[in-house]
């Protein structure tokens, strides 16, 4: 049996270079298509032209102005339990997954990652659906509609980069991110820790001259090809518990979490919304399905559009880089200082993506879109230094313990009295007197990260913590004679001594 003969193949000396002449010779004539379809589509408008202004929503963030708000209008009126800052984020998270790659601002792209604190039952969940139904209203205009969001739980860093080579341009609507986080905090798992190490340099990779990926594994079929003007962006929801808790100093002071706005709701669960509206306005479909056909094309072959600031608008946004530039110099807690740090990009691509979407082919930001954005950062801002300075996350400082040890005794102090620990006999009159069982604080701080991270562990967080108070002059240990005497309690017990 002879071995199959296969004729020899030669190629010519400029068979390749042919060939990339004749690539080359495609992308500027889909360039010069587009350039031509750009020109036409700019002699039509392409602002967008609401039905009206948009109602107001309650909550403690007010609606964005424009297109976007009038995404979260309609999210938040589509939502069987409609919260205000659920709305928000989700119109966020998609106009960041339309736009995010072609529309850009010096040096960065237009992505975001947006995290949704609230408690459970609010009605968090809307967030997604929400976005969804804008999604499929949208594919009957624009059959790509769909590639704007990923709903994977990415596994991986390799994952998350295979997604990203496979389309440069989409926002991951997450789940629940608390845990996801948490597994990333405890740094034992490869897979987490990789998904980590990508999200964070995934984040400033999105403008134009932004390279992502290029992997190389000893199996070729796991190797990741690098990628131009990646705009991965992430939208999930948490509980508050879950969430601050899973945040280590180490996410904190690498710059991971100063990536993300966060958007807090501190309310209880809405009333049922009886005015459930199902589907969608069709000029705000349609406006949607334009942007994102455009986005689309332009994508394709690498076209890139800048997002230009009004005058009024570059002053109020070079205020804010002043006031996040004092928010950093002078201030020793890094977890502090990570705070302000990216700050003032999250407002520019906020602004941006608003001005996108009021006129995707000219887009200018104005000063009501600068002013909402910054808004938006600053309330997220405060959200975070409120819990780092009551020690709710990472490691904590004895400053920040201090002051969650006399939080929680003024927590005490304010307890209904069906809420009083049954151990207590007279707890109502330790109220009156200003007294807080030791006992009450343990059981509090146990599964707070600042006193169960600390080296030395979670006693002995807490005794500093309250010995700290005492010298302060916040806190005076009672006698035990008097506390068994008058309240029947054998156990430590300290008056709070400041009202504040």
């Amino acid at each position: 049996m002879t071995d199959t003969q296969h004729p020899r193949i030669t190629l010519a000396p400029d068979f390749f270079a042919k060939a990339d002449a004749d690539r080359a010779r495609i992308q500027a004539d889909q360039k010069a298509d587009f350039q031509q379809q750009l020109s036409e589509a700019r002699t039509q408008g392409g602002a967008y032209v609401g039905d009206g202004p948009i109602p107001p929503a309650q909550g403690a963030l007010p609606m964005p102005p424009g297109f976007v708000g009038a995404l979260a209008q309609y999210i938040y009126q589509h939502a069987p339990r409609p919260v205000a800052e659920v709305a928000i984020v989700g119109a966020l998270g998609l106009m960041a997954g339309v736009a995010g790659r072609v529309w850009y601002i010096p040096k960065s792209g237009l992505n975001l990652y947006v995290v949704l604190v609230a408690r459970s039952a609010i009605g968090k969940e809307a967030m997604h659906s929400g976005v969804n139904t804008l999604v499929q209203a949208a594919r009957e205009f624009y059959g790509e509609a769909e590639l704007v969001t990923d709903p994977s739980d990415f596994a991986s860093g390799q994952a998350l980069l295979k997604a990203c080579a496979h389309n440069p341009c989409f926002v991951n609507l997450a789940g629940e991110l608390g845990h996801k986080f948490a597994l990333m905090a405890e740094n034992r798992d490869a897979s987490m820790r990789s998904l980590r190490k990508q999200m964070t340099t995934l984040y400033s990779k999105s403008g134009p001259d932004g390279v992502a990926g290029g992997i190389s594994y000893s199996s070729q079929e796991n190797n990741v090809e690098s990628t131009q003007a990646v705009a991965f962006s992430l939208i999930g929801e948490t509980t508050p518990g879950t969430f601050y808790e899973s945040i280590t100093d180490a996410m904190m002071s690498d710059g991971f979490m100063s990536r993300f706005c966060v958007i807090e709701y501190l309310g209880d669960r809405p009333a049922r919304n009886r005015a459930h509206v199902d589907r969608p306005p069709e000029a705000l479909v349609r406006h949607l399905a334009t942007i994102m056909q455009h986005a689309g094309k332009a994508s394709a072959i690498d076209v890139f559009q800048k997002v230009e600031f009004s005058p009024s608008a570059q002053s109020l946004l070079d205020l804010f880089d002043e006031e996040c530039d004092a928010g950093i110099v002078g201030q020793d807690d890094e977890n502090l200082r990570q705070l302000w740090n990216r700050a003032h990009l999250k407002a520019l691509r906020v602004a941006a993506l608003l001005a996108v979407g009021d006129q995707y082919l000219n887009p200018v930001v104005t000063e009501e879109q600068a002013a909402w954005a910054i808004a938006l950062v600053r309330h997220g801002v405060a959200a975070f230094d409120k819990r780092i300075r009551q020690g709710d996350i990472g490691e904590g400082s004895d400053g920040g313990r201090e002051q969650k040890v006399l939080d929680l005794c003024r927590e005490f102090l304010l307890l209904p009295s069906e809420k009083l620990p049954s151990w207590l006999k007279h707890g109502k009159a330790m109220q009156d007197a200003n007294i807080v069982p030791r006992r009450y604080l343990q059981q509090r701080t146990q599964r707070l990260a600042a006193f169960e991270r600390h080296k030395l562990g979670h006693t002995a967080a807490l005794n500093m913590a309250i010995k700290t108070a005492m010298t302060n002059g916040n806190l005076i240990e009672v006698k035990k004679e008097p506390l068994v005497e008058q309240f029947s309690f054998f156990g430590q017990a300290y008056r709070l001594l400041s009202a504040k």
